[in-house]
């Protein structure tokens, strides 16, 4: 049985360009669903992230840990948009500030905070002192003269946040599965390219090799010499 000229090319040029679809499409679904990028606006978390930085946070985060950067909503605070700050406390921990102290304490020991603006963990003078409830945590910005944070909301469950309320956990742009999910969608560009490229080579072999007509061609004239 005779096959079509170029009939194996167009076959894996199908087969390419099925494979980078479905490569490219799962790994943005992947990302849209597991990763969001947010744009920081304000002063409050200087100067870790100024205004207009972009922040990729990992969406419902299963655990979150103290000193995490994370994304908040909180209608408690009357909050209808993403806020950004850094989990200072979990649950069980005792986080505590006296206006004049160099530190804030966290279970009775200073708390070393080299991110926090002009190295004053303490600005505006704020005293506080939270046992933090189950299931909260507490939060506050790195600019703390400039923050709205927990320490506003005293009357709040302690100005506590519900871990229920974090919408996201800062995360580095280079992190594993985000390198692994770019690698996947690279793949899938180079195989789209790949079946195209396969593709019109099909094409173009196909139209060099049809058959050429036996026989009279109707409209030809034919000439005899005399």
């Amino acid at each position: 049985m005779e096959h079509r000229p170029g009939r194996k090319r167009g076959i894996w040029a199908i087969v390419l360009l099925i494979l980078g679809v479905a490569l490219n499409a799962g790994a943005i679904a992947l990302m849209l669903s597991r990763f969001e990028g947010v744009a920081f606006a304000g002063d409050a978390m200087l100067p870790t992230l100024s205004d207009g930085d972009r922040v990729l946070l990992k969406k419902d985060p299963s655990e979150v840990r103290r000193g995490d950067i994370v994304g908040y909503d909180s209608v408690a605070w009357q909050r209808r948009w993403l806020s950004i700050g850094r989990v200072v406390a979990v649950e069980g921990d005792h986080i505590a500030y006296a206006k004049g102290d160099d530190t804030l304490t966290l279970n009775g020991q200073p708390l070393d905070e080299p991110y926090v603006l002009g190295g004053a963990p303490g600005d505006p003078g704020l005293s506080f002192a939270v046992s933090v409830p189950q299931g909260r945590v507490f939060v506050l910005g790195d600019n703390r003269g400039y923050s709205e944070d927990s320490r506003y909301f005293p009357e709040l469950q302690y100005g506590t946040l519900a871990v229920s309320d974090v919408t996201g956990v800062s995360v580095p742009e280079e992190n594993p599965l985000m390198l692994a999910l770019g690698l996947t969608s690279d793949v899938g560009t180079l195989a789209l390219l790949v079946g195209i490229g396969l593709g019109i080579a099909a094409r173009v072999v196909r139209r060099k090799k049809q058959p050429v007509p036996a026989g009279p061609v109707w409209g030809a004239v034919h000439i005899e010499e005399s």
